[in-house]
């Protein structure tokens, strides 16, 4: 009896093992990151990463089949490697990795971020720093009633160590959109949460939380901004900027 009990033990486990090199987002019989393992050895972050591939496919599904969609399929593709990268891929721990996954799937935010920090969560040097980006702007001219190109504008943004807090920091930044509109960061504090900075913001008697997760990207230390629920742009800029998706660049 112990012996076929062993047997059906081997074969329930070869039969999962299957399962989940074929139903994850990626072969789990190549995985080789530490995320990529994690994930092919933990049934509820398989469970997770199977949601989120199928939601992925659902929103490409969507795109509209006509030639303007191409732009918004490519920003789905794009937003979907700027996750990966920049949030999932960026998490130390399986905690982490569940709270980008069910943020992700369920289209909300979780506020538990803020647990208590080892030595070996803390940010390294390189999320700090001068981060920034040109991009091109348009000016409306009244006399020709069209936008117009004005050039080249700089949107940047400042992360600076706080003396023997190294999990918190001092954000500035300016960014500059179409029609020479501004929209700042001022002296906000920021405290780290595994993977990312996190700035809130309760002047609008209401809590906007703006995101800024660092990483390497194309060869080069980028800093992407996301803005929870669209609330911190809306308090600061009105309707003319925006934070959500805006990626910098670390200066040397």
């Amino acid at each position: 009896m112990k012996k076929l009990t062993l047997t059906i033990s081997s074969i329930l486990g070869i039969s999962l093992l299957s399962t989940y090199a074929n139903s994850a987002s990626f072969d789990c019989n190549k995985a080789s990151t530490w995320v990529e393992k994690a994930i092919c050895k933990s049934p509820e972050l398989f469970k997770l990463d199977d949601a989120m591939a199928r939601k992925y496919r659902k929103n490409l599904a969507n795109v509209p089949d006509y030639e303007v969609s191409k732009d918004y399929k490519n920003n789905v593709i794009a937003d979907q490697q700027l996750w990966l990268n920049f949030q999932r891929n960026t998490c130390k721990d399986t905690k982490c990795l569940i709270r980008e996954y069910k943020e992700y799937i369920e289209d909300k935010t979780y506020d538990d971020w803020n647990d208590d920090l080892s030595s070996s969560d803390m940010p390294d040097k390189n999320a700090f720093g001068e981060f920034s980006k040109k991009h091109q702007i348009s000016i409306y001219n009244p006399e020709t009633n069209r936008q117009e190109n004005a050039g080249m504008a700089k949107n940047s943004a400042t992360i600076n160590r706080v003396n023997n807090k190294p999990y918190l920091s001092l954000i500035e930044g300016d960014l500059i959109f179409d029609n020479a509109h501004t929209c700042g960061i001022e002296d906000s504090v920021a405290t780290w949460s595994q993977n990312h900075w996190v700035i809130h913001d309760n002047s609008q008697d209401k809590d906007a939380e703006l995101r800024l997760y660092p990483a390497p990207y194309k060869g080069k230390t980028q800093l992407l901004l996301k803005d929870i629920n669209y609330q911190f742009s809306s308090g600061r800029c009105g309707v003319r900027g925006y934070f959500d998706g805006i990626l910098l660049e670390r200066e040397n």
